[in-house]
């Protein structure tokens, strides 16, 4: 939804610190407003506060100007098919840190689902793009890579609709701020539709992001998030009239191949999740004597940093 959606407001004269800086604004009130009235914690917690917002300021902010700007130089089919190269990029750098052995499944995964990526955008669309469009797509591909691997890495306590909401307050703050000082604001009130449904589709998508996260890791959630492109062709043929066409839903099949991949039983002699401040095992291991009541659960092993 959000790539459809910002396909067409990237054509409009508001600019992408107007689009991006409400978008992020809606989705982070949206949020908050979820959050205080499921009475959950409204503030990530002690030493992760900054780290949250600042994965938006910085992270997102990042990524999402590059998309955007990419979106503004091509078509919406040439600019996913570049940015969907983010979860080799992904892969590519949990390897190489020694995060992520190199299995057969996940090699797989990865050309099924680019495989279906190219097959699903490429095969009924116009794919128009100029360099200068190349270069920012790759670019926020990159960007992206990064910010999932460093969200991974960054926020381990905080639970997943806080952080949504002060990752997208961030990216608010910082779109916002960025087009005061250069003049770039528009009045957002002929597109505000828009925006706010970009900006319902965006809350949605940062819980769902970060709730992955910590159940797949940065590599298998990279692929699942491929489904994405399909969902943006579906999307378009629904409420803009594009039609599919059978190569498409081979391409989608493929797709959806390799998100079961990723997403089955973790591999042999993978380490489970770690515990979440707060959370104890739900049962001991088969070499492990169960904790007597009220004893705390001792501390997990420690995980690679970047």
């Amino acid at each position: 939804m959000t790539i459809v959606v910002n396909r067409s407001l990237a054509t409009t004269p508001l600019g992408v610190s107007t689009v991006l800086g409400v978008r992020f604004a809606i989705a982070a009130v949206l949020l908050l407003l979820v959050l205080a009235v499921r009475q959950a914690p409204l503030l990530p917690v002690r030493g992760e506060r900054a780290r949250v917002v600042l994965l938006g300021a910085v992270g997102y902010m990042l990524e999402a100007t590059l998309f955007f700007m990419g979106l503004e130089r091509g078509t919406a089919a040439a600019v996913s098919l570049l940015f969907y190269s983010y979860p080799a990029i992904v892969t590519l750098l949990e390897i190489a840190a020694g995060w992520e052995e190199l299995q057969a499944r996940t090699l797989l995964a990865l050309a099924l689902s680019a495989a279906g990526v190219v097959v699903v955008v490429a095969a009924g669309t116009d794919v128009s793009i100029s360099p200068a469009g190349v270069a920012l797509s790759l670019l926020g591909a990159a960007s992206f890579a990064v910010y999932l691997l460093a969200s991974d890495r960054l926020v381990r306590d905080t639970n997943s609709l806080t952080t949504g909401a002060w990752v997208a307050a961030g990216a608010s703050v910082s779109f916002l701020a960025r087009g005061a000082l250069t003049g770039a604001l528009r009045s957002p009130s002929p597109h505000l539709g828009a925006l706010v449904l970009d900006g319902v589709a965006t809350a949605a998508a940062f819980v769902l992001l970060f709730a992955a996260l910590r159940r797949l890791g940065p590599t298998r959630t990279s692929v699942v998030m491929t489904l994405e492109a399909l969902f943006a062709i579906v999307l378009a043929a629904v409420f803009l009239g594009e039609g599919m066409r059978p190569l498409q839903l081979a391409g989608g099949a493929a797709i959806l191949a390799a998100t079961v991949l990723m997403t089955r039983a973790t591999p042999a002699g993978a380490a489970p999740p770690r515990p979440r401040r707060g959370e104890r095992e739900s049962s001991p291991g088969p070499d492990r004597t169960p904790e007597p009541p009220g004893h705390p659960v001792g501390p997990p092993s420690p995980r690679p940093w970047p």
